[in-house]
């Protein structure tokens, strides 16, 4: 994808951040996503603020990162869950803390 000549690509939960930043860099491409869509299906499954921090601290690292969902949104999504995603979002672009 990188190569295709777009600016930019999105990419899935499933792709780690480390693997496609350098490979974005490679091809001058900016890339988007990767906050898990688990995060936010149910209270029960992986916390949210810590992988919206995972996304933050990783693509931090590469210029062209911008924070997103890696996948789809589902009736099955706890909405609340992804305000607190962009709640914690916002502080940490705006240095304030939890």
């Amino acid at each position: 994808m990188a190569s295709s000549g777009a600016q930019s690509i999105a990419i899935d939960e499933c792709m780690t951040l480390d693997y496609v930043g350098e490979v974005a860099q490679e091809y001058s491409v900016g890339f988007i996503g990767n906050l898990h869509v688990t995060a936010g299906l149910f209270e029960q499954s992986e916390d949210v603020v810590a992988d919206v921090q995972r996304c933050l601290d990783e693509g931090r690292r590469f210029p062209g990162y911008v924070f997103g969902l890696g996948g789809p949104i589902t009736q099955h999504v706890d909405m609340k869950r992804f305000e607190e995603a962009i709640a914690v979002f916002h502080q940490h672009k705006h240095g304030t803390t939890r």
